[in-house]
C-alpha cells in the first residue's frame, strides 16, 4: 500500500518524506576516534522544521531517527540552527528524539531560532547563540484563507492551540525557571530576544562570536534570512526586529490565491489541527 501523502504546511521545494535536515563532518561510523574524522558531526536545521505536517507521517520521523543514530553514533553532536519555525508536531517529535539520544548535544543558533524551532533548540545540553542571532517565542497560531470551519471545528482548533501553548510553556519553564504567567504573556506579545537577552533569561547558555575580517555591511542581519524559507517564515510574525524586517520586506502584501486548486490546498491545511481531535 502506498504511504499516505503528508499535508504541505509551508511553501517550498521539498518533496514529501524528503529530509529537511543535513549532516556534515559525519560518516556512517560516527565521529572522531573511529574513522579519523576530527570534527564533531553537525546536524543542520536551516529553514522550516518540515514543510509538511508530521501528523499521520510514519516515514519522515523514522528517517530522522535513523540518521541521528547512524551519523551521531551515540556520541557528541553539534546542532546548527537558522530556522523561523515550522510544523509543531514535527518539532515535538524531533525534540523527543534528540532528548532520548545518549550523546551530548550542543546547539548553536547561527541566525534565528523562532516559533517551533525553539522547541528543537531547547533539546540541547548546551545552547550557544551567535552574537548576531535571535530567539523568538510566540503563541501557537493557525493561518486561514478561504477555510470553511464550523463552530465545532473552531472549538476543537482553539482547544488544540491552547494545548500546544501549554506544552510550550512546560518546555520554556523547565529550561528558564521563568513563571508560567510571565512566559504566557511573553508568548502573547511575540517576544524577540537578541543573543544576550536570551542568555540572561535562561533560554541559552552563552553568546559566541565568530571573527570576520571586514564583514560586509548588513552581514549580521543577512545571516538570519539566508534563504527563501526564512523570509517566508519571518513574514508571518508581527514584531520582527527592524534589521530582519527590512531584509525580508515584511510589509509586502501577501500574494492572492490564484486558482481553486490553491484555495482547496489552503482549506486542507487550515483543517489539519481539527483533524487530530476528531479522529481520537
Amino acid at each position: 500500500m502506498e504511504p499516505k501523502q503528508p499535508i504541505r504546511c509551508f511553501e517550498g521545494v521539498t518533496k514529501p518524506h524528503e529530509p529537511f535536515w543535513r549532516w556534515s563532518n559525519a560518516t556512517e561510523q560516527g565521529a572522531a576516534g573511529k574513522t579519523g574524522v576530527t570534527a564533531e558531526p553537525e546536524l543542520e536545521f536551516y529553514g522550516y522544521i518540515s514543510e509538511y505536517s508530521w501528523f499521520d507521517d510514519d516515514i519522515t520521523p523514522k528517517k530522522f531517527k535513523t540518521d541521528l543514530y547512524r551519523f551521531g553514533n551515540g556520541g557528541p553532536i553539534t546542532i546548527r540552527m537558522n530556522s523561523g519555525g515550522g510544523d509543531m508536531i514535527a518539532a515535538s517529535v524531533i525534540r523527543s528524539t534528540l532528548i532520548d539520544y545518549p550523546g551530548r548535544k550542543t546547539v548553536r543558533i547561527d541566525g534565528l531560532a523562532a516559533s517551533a524551532a525553539t522547541v528543537v533548540a531547547l533539546a540541547g545540553n548546551v545552547i550557544q547563540m551567535q552574537d548576531t542571532s535571535f530567539f523568538m517565542i510566540h503563541d501557537p497560531m493557525a493561518m486561514f484563507f478561504l477555510a470553511a470551519l464550523n463552530i465545532e471545528e473552531m472549538s476543537r482548533l482553539l482547544e488544540e492551540l491552547k494545548s500546544a501553548k501549554g506544552g510550550l510553556v512546560d518546555v520554556y519553564e523547565a529550561r528558564t525557571g521563568i513563571s508560567r504567567d510571565r512566559l504566557a504573556k511573553m508568548m502573547v506579545n511575540e517576544t524577540w530576544m537578541n543573543a544576550r537577552e536570551a542568555v540572561d533569561l535562561g533560554f541559552a547558555d552563552e553568546v559566541i562570536a565568530v571573527p570576520q575580517p571586514n564583514p560586509p555591511a548588513g552581514a549580521a542581519a543577512n545571516a538570519a534570512v539566508a534563504n527563501t524559507a526564512m523570509v517566508n517564515a519571518i513574514k508571518n510574525f508581527r514584531n520582527v526586529p527592524a534589521a530582519l524586517a527590512a531584509l525580508a520586506r515584511v510589509g509586502d502584501a501577501p500574494q492572492p490565491v490564484q486558482n481553486n486548486q490553491q484555495a482547496a490546498k489552503l482549506r486542507a491545511e487550515s483543517q489539519l489541527l481539527c483533524k487530530k481531535r476528531s479522529t481520537e
